[in-house]
């Protein structure tokens, strides 16, 4: 199973590398919006989305995984408490989590638990 990063952000993908691998998740990455829906296979479980990501169109890229993916893809997107419009965006395109990024890095493994319905 895997777990797919989409942002740019090392320290973030540093944070929540060990909490994938502690839910055994295999965590791969992209910096680019564009190209989640060619990475993301039948394996990927979670869509993590930073919501910081340059040029990211949360409800495409949300109507697009959810179209050529399975139905048991979760897909949770974070960003900085300050974007408020941006966590209401992605609430609005269909995120099953919507957390700021402290929550996230705080509670990254409980998130994945309850999504896979599986402890991890």
């Amino acid at each position: 199973m895997k777990l797919l990063l989409v942002s740019g952000d090392l320290i973030l993908s540093a944070r929540v590398v060990g909490a994938a691998r502690s839910c055994g998740l295999e965590m791969i990455t992209v910096a680019e919006p564009s190209r989640a829906s060619e990475v993301c296979d039948d394996s990927c479980k979670l869509v993590l989305v930073d919501l910081r990501c340059p040029g990211l169109d949360i409800s495409s890229l949300v109507d697009s995984l959810r179209h050529e993916r399975s139905s048991d893809l979760s897909i949770i997107a974070c960003g900085p408490h300050v974007h408020e419009q941006r966590l209401e965006a992605a609430r609005q395109a269909g995120c099953d989590v919507v957390v700021t990024r402290g929550q996230l890095e705080r509670d990254a493994e409980a998130i994945f638990q309850r999504l896979l319905n599986a402890d991890c």
